[in-house]
């Protein structure tokens, strides 16, 4: 999932009362605004809108952090629980996805800090090399490339943080042949769950929230820690987006 600025989409969207959005959302709503008849697609964005000011109010009912992290992840099972039943090919060892390039935001990546400072051992030079990557990075275009191993992989395939996994994580499941995911330039059907999308969409807009990608939202929660420790002040990673901007989503 990337974010982009507003001079990328000069032309207004029905979902611009979103401070932030999903693409994934933002691709839905403007198919269904051309497709759908007028009166339809305005009872549909009022539903979208209710959802969105729902989920809004209810995740600043936590305190920022790790609170407000876990209680999104609690919320996007409940949402992406509507499509368990489907034939996905995403399971246990399946990894294609954990050697992408993921967005956290700052509050995930608080509970992902928690782990690690609880004792959870990780590769810090490669979180490290990661992080010093710049967005969009050519580098993990190199699919299944060792390099681009989530730190949380286990050397099973399996997620070692998996009940802690962030959103973008537990949102993604696709339908066609898990190898389509580690072929590049491979045809993949991700499976869309609308109030997924706002939900994420919510969270990114909340105020005083971030986000970035997973290694550098991660990293930069580590070095806050051993920063108050020290008691010194620090600055948003290179590459975070602080929630609450007006930033529009791209592709």
């Amino acid at each position: 999932m990337h974010l982009e600025s507003p001079a990328a989409l000069a032309t207004s969207h029905p979902l611009d009362f979103m401070a932030q959005t999903t693409p994934q959302v933002r691709d839905t709503v403007g198919k269904l605004q051309m497709t759908l008849p007028s009166d339809e697609f305005a009872q549909l964005l009022a539903s979208v809108r209710s959802a969105f000011e729902k989920y809004t109010a209810k995740l600043r009912q936590f305190n920022p952090g790790s609170d407000r992290g876990m209680a999104l992840h609690q919320m996007m099972d409940r949402e992406m629980s509507a499509v368990a039943r489907l034939p996905v090919s995403c399971g246990k060892g399946c990894s294609g996805c954990c050697h992408y390039e993921v967005e956290v935001t700052q509050n995930e990546a608080a509970v992902l800090k928690g782990l690690v400072l609880g004792g959870l051992a990780i590769n810090h030079e490669r979180l490290q090399l990661q992080a010093a990557r710049a967005r969009r990075s050519p580098e993990w275009l190199r699919f299944g490339s060792p390099d681009n191993r989530c730190v949380f992989l286990g050397e099973d395939g399996a997620c070692q943080v998996y009940d802690d996994r962030p959103s973008i994580c537990r949102k993604h499941m696709v339908t066609t042949p898990a190898s389509a995911c580690t072929t590049e330039g491979a045809a993949v059907a991700p499976v869309q769950v609308l109030l997924a999308e706002i939900l994420l969409s919510a969270e990114l807009s909340v105020e005083g929230n971030e986000f970035g990608s997973l290694s550098k939202m991660l990293l930069r929660s580590l070095d806050d820690s051993s920063t108050r420790r020290h008691g010194k002040s620090s600055s948003p990673p290179s590459g975070a987006v602080r929630a609450g901007a007006v930033v529009r989503a791209g592709d």
